[in-house]
């Protein structure tokens, strides 16, 4: 998994507003920032009698409307995906992915707490890598002022961003599949040293490879 943090907390703590200003820390850095927004409700970015919500309201599965300057991809799902999932289509040229919400998934997470909403936590505090909060709490965990945007940032550059290693990961029909770290190494060093024979590849960051199986007649 690359560089991925969940930002969690309860209603109202100020999660969107975290995310926000550690995005523009995090580009004034010169980092690619994505984001990703988990929510229990349904979600509706369309708006009725658009071109796009008529294809998706006809039955087409995938729907993704373009402009100069944007791309919007909307997809109807069977199951909740999971994180991993979720990460592969947000791709590989990005440095990090902000989460919001997602407390079940595998990222390192962040809680965000605010005195008045009360003094429990969210999550278990064996799952958070640091707290930030507006009171100071008996807790052996790191804990970073709400509006320190920058020591909150650098905590996440030096414990997320800088301590990411390379991984391979292998989906079979939109599915992850488990595979032991010796064979993700074969196959990792295979795909790089096939891919970095080819005339204008340059320097390799990331290897993105699709397979499509002709159907069978």
């Amino acid at each position: 998994m690359f560089p991925a943090v969940s930002i969690v907390g309860k209603s109202g703590s100020g999660k969107t507003e975290l995310i926000e200003r550690l995005i523009i820390e995090f580009k004034k850095r010169g980092y690619r920032v994505a984001t990703v927004k988990h929510s229990q409700r349904q979600i509706d970015i369309d708006k009725p009698g658009k071109d796009s919500w008529k294809f998706a309201e006809a039955g087409s599965e995938a729907v993704v409307a373009i402009s100069p300057d944007r791309l919007l991809f909307t997809r109807s799902l069977e199951h909740e995906p999971k994180l991993e999932e979720i990460l592969r289509l947000v791709g590989s040229d990005v440095d990090l992915v902000l989460i919001e919400g997602f407390r079940k998934g595998k990222a390192p997470k962040i809680e965000v707490h605010r005195k008045e909403l009360g003094g429990e936590l969210l999550c278990p505090v064996t799952m958070l890598s640091a707290i930030v909060t507006d009171e100071s709490l008996d807790i052996d965990v790191p804990q970073f002022p709400t509006s320190d945007t920058k020591a909150i940032a650098d905590f996440i550059e030096e414990k997320i961003i800088l301590q990411a290693k390379g991984d391979t990961s292998l989906f079979v029909n939109g599915k992850q599949i488990f595979i032991k770290q010796f064979i993700k190494d074969v196959i990792s060093r295979t795909l790089i040293a096939m891919v970095s024979t080819l005339k204008g590849v340059g320097e390799i960051k990331s290897v993105d490879i699709s397979i499509r199986k002709r159907p069978d007649k």
